[in-house]
């Protein structure tokens, strides 16, 4: 591109979102600014969180029919077996010998809210790291203090695990660029995980649901140092995404500054499928043939860019789930996990 266009590009960047590029920091990216202990958890019973996801799933339905969606009805049944036992809910909920801070660091100038998960003695100690890439945008999806239990199973399996909340989200200055330069967000984890001191950086690996799997196949393609990534869900194809969600347009005109200017060039580079060949990444994938918001077509579409590139993974499509894998989590963290270690540098 001749460099008169690009300088107009980002002149009209500047023009829609001036608050990207007015830093209000002047700390080196992933230099930690804040960190303090998550929210407390209210006391749950096993009932209130069966009764949690009953309504998560009624809210789902809800959301789907406003945008003239039908999404299908899950059986008692299948849901039953799908629940963490009282046993199972017992351990998780009791969180023993982990902890949560709510974090804020910087990225380009800006001060971004992020989360880490992690040992609470770390004395002496070098841990792999997952980096957890949300989905929604702005305040919708923001990655909740206990998504996943708290990330339990990952710490039990001795992980650490850091989030951003991205730009735009609360907590967090500048504006989401849905996949423009949020991405830097991620980056500057690295630094941030680096400078914790308990942090094994040979072992670096990422999950990525809905737009964050969006995110992380952008950042694996960028060369972002990954061992492995799991994807839950991920968008993949976002000239997709709007012809069967034609709301999404809403998103992309508010978020994505070059979807004014180009429309085509902003979703092409937002869209695996297109260029899942380029990916070297060892991936698992998981998605459901229930999902109303992100077509399981986009986890096949990418499984063929990886044949062709001849890169590792694994695809795992899950008959009737959700978009939230409300009745395979188990087994998807499980198969993550076992995944993850098959790619887990041990030697020095």
């Amino acid at each position: 591109m001749p460099f008169r266009e690009i300088a107009m590009m980002l002149l009209s960047y500047a023009a829609f979102f001036p608050a990207v590029l007015q830093a209000s920091t002047n700390a080196k990216d992933g230099t930690l600014l804040s960190s303090e202990p998550c929210p407390h958890r209210d006391t749950v019973r096993h009932a209130d969180y069966v009764a949690a996801i009953r309504r998560d799933l009624d809210q789902e339905r809800k959301r789907a029919a406003e945008e003239h969606i039908v999404m299908p009805a899950i059986s008692e049944a299948r849901l039953q077996a799908a629940l963490a036992t009282p046993a199972e809910f017992a351990e998780h909920i009791a969180y023993a010998g982990f902890e949560c801070r709510k974090i804020s660091y910087a990225s380009g100038g800006l001060v971004i809210a992020g989360l880490i998960w992690k040992p609470i003695d770390t004395t002496g100690k070098s841990f792999p790291l997952l980096i957890a890439n949300r989905g929604g945008n702005r305040d919708f999806g923001t990655m909740s203090p206990w998504l996943y239990w708290g990330w339990h199973d990952f710490l039990k399996a001795g992980y650490v695990v850091l989030a951003s909340q991205y730009r735009g989200a609360p907590g967090s200055e500048g504006q989401d660029g849905f996949g423009g330069a949020d991405l830097d967000d991620v980056w500057s984890l690295l630094p941030l995980a680096r400078r914790l001191g308990y942090v094994d950086m040979r072992n670096i690996f990422m999950f990525g649901g809905s737009r964050g799997g969006m995110e992380s196949y952008m950042l694996a393609r960028s060369g972002f140092p990954l061992r492995a990534m799991a994807i839950r869900a991920g968008s993949a194809d976002e000239h997709r995404e709007l012809s069967e969600r034609p709301d999404m347009e809403d998103v992309y005109k508010e978020l994505v500054p070059e979807y004014r200017i180009d429309p085509k060039a902003a979703l092409d580079r937002r869209s695996a499928a297109l260029w899942a060949n380029e990916i070297k990444v060892p991936t698992i994938i998981f998605h459901g043939t229930d999902d109303w918001r992100v077509d399981p077509q986009d986890a096949l579409d990418v499984a063929r860019g990886l044949t062709a590139a001849h890169t590792p993974y694994e695809l795992h499509v899950y008959e009737g789930d959700t978009h939230a894998m409300t009745l395979n989590e188990h087994d998807m963290i499980a198969r993550t996990l076992a995944f993850f270690e098959r790619y887990k540098k041990t030697t020095p």
